[in-house]
């Protein structure tokens, strides 16, 4: 048996039957190995390319189908989008609301979606921010404590 979440815990959709799960394994490949190391560190790798941009999250080639180098973003980042979340998943108001933003870093291409630690008076399209690191990193995504 499987389950689909919808969003709500009574959206629950069940798909009868197996799935083997056992069999497959995911990898997330060389470079995004790479970037939870990084994170590890405290830091946050792309893959530079040829054409002198860097990609974030790293690309696993390069879009001339290159080979990149893994590289260190530095510097600031900046808000693409974001959003406000005043309820949880269930419809119960947060005490406090959340940010959630699309940040590229200012000297790269693409980008992450990640928490910001900024007033909602004060968050709008074209903040720069930077990243804030716990102290004790496993190596995810979830190392980055948010952008203020």
């Amino acid at each position: 048996m499987s389950f689909e979440k919808k969003g709500r815990l009574e959206d629950i959709v069940i798909w009868p039957g197996d799935q083997e799960v056992d069999k497959f394994v995911y990898t997330p490949g060389i470079h995004g190995m790479e970037f939870a190391k990084g994170l590890k560190d405290g830091k946050i790798l792309g893959m530079k390319c040829k054409d002198g941009k860097v990609y974030v999250p790293p690309l696993t080639f390069c879009p001339d189908f290159s080979k990149g180098e893994v590289a260190e973003i530095e510097g600031d980042w900046i808000v693409i989008t974001y959003t406000i979340i005043y309820e949880d998943m269930y419809g119960n108001p947060l005490e406090k609301p959340k940010v959630i933003g699309f940040l590229k870093p200012v000297n790269g291409e693409g980008g992450l979606i990640h928490y910001l630690n900024v007033p909602i008076e004060k968050v709008k399209i074209g903040l720069i921010v930077r990243p804030v690191f716990k102290e004790e990193r496993v190596g995810n995504i979830n190392d980055i404590k948010y952008f203020e």
